[in-house]
């Protein structure tokens, strides 16, 4: 019942947070061109139209209410449903086998880490953990990513053309948030080696590997599990930079075209509001959907 509460809760949060993520992108943002002078200078103003927001986004739900869609693109023949169709599945496959990567090769390398800590394999458990945590996660790709194309030019990790494509960028997301699983992962089994009824155990005779299986691993899982919505975040944050760097055109890679990322100003800007919307708010339910997944998997795992 605990659990049912807190998913609907869950829920009515981020439908509010669909809802003001609508707003900020129908916000108008046109800026007013005028030329004066002799020398003829342009000169760009904004003035806040509050009938022209106001336009936006009563344009915006009249055409999800009547044509079921969430608009056009620059595209005169796509709609924003066959960008989509298009575009996500790509990304979906990256992120879920990045996700999969980052907590199962996580918690392994953070038992790892906890094991080998106090012995000479340390630094290459905690040391390399602590290390990748204190970088960057935007850092760490653009390295590995220039480090794959100048020095191991024979593995091509550009494009989209090929099957196998997404296999780079389903490890190139994952591997900061690896890091960062592993890092919970150790510090939470850590904290109960200090624990009374796990020194009980080891006084009992029992190897350090049953205490770990037996009493450590489940409230490990549970911290694990309380983190899977920021690891969802951590994933797609990383997914926008790599897609972006090698080309791979995922959802992330049309998000930045649809936003026209320009150091220029144009004259005549080609809006794809609808599209921006469905990018943001199909990442933002896969946030959802791992901040649901959280709160289930404590729920089974600690039910009080």
């Amino acid at each position: 019942m605990n659990a049912t509460k807190e998913v609907i809760k869950i829920v009515a949060i981020y439908l509010f947070v669909f809802f003001f993520i609508i707003l900020f992108v129908l916000f108008p943002r046109d800026a007013s061109i005028e030329v004066s002078g002799q020398a003829m200078v342009v000169e760009y103003s904004y003035d806040f139209n509050l009938e022209e927001y106001k336009n936006n986004v009563v344009s915006f739900f009249k055409e999800v209410y009547e044509n079921k869609s969430l608009g056009g693109t620059k595209f005169r023949t796509r709609s924003v449903e066959d960008e989509l169709q298009k575009f996500l599945p790509r990304s979906l496959k990256v992120i879920a086998i990045g996700f999969f990567i980052s907590v199962i090769f996580g918690i392994l390398k953070g038992i790892f880490d906890y094991r080998s800590k106090n012995t000479k394999k340390s630094i290459l458990g905690n040391g390399t953990t602590w290390f990748f945590s204190g970088l960057p996660d935007f850092f760490i790709v653009i390295c590995l990513v220039y480090f794959l194309l100048l020095f191991i030019p024979e593995i091509n990790i550009m494009g989209t053309e090929s099957w196998y494509k997404f296999i780079a960028p389903s490890i190139l997301i994952s591997i900061a948030p690896l890091f960062y699983v592993a890092r919970v992962t150790s510090v939470s089994l850590q904290t109960q080696d200090r624990e009374p009824h796990i020194q009980v155990a080891y006084s009992k005779g029992f190897t350090p590997g049953k205490v770990l299986i037996n009493h450590m691993l489940k409230p490990c899982l549970i911290t694990v599990s309380s983190h899977l919505q920021s690891l969802m975040v951590f994933l797609l944050s990383n997914l926008l930079v790599v897609e972006y760097l090698i080309g791979y055109e995922g959802a992330a890679y049309r998000l930045f075209s649809a936003i026209g990322y320009s150091n220029k100003i144009p004259f005549f800007p080609i809006r794809e509001q609808g599209l921006i919307i469905g990018i943001c708010i199909s990442f933002l339910f896969l946030v959802m959907i791992a901040h649901i997944f959280s709160q289930l998997i404590k729920a089974k795992l600690d039910p009080k």
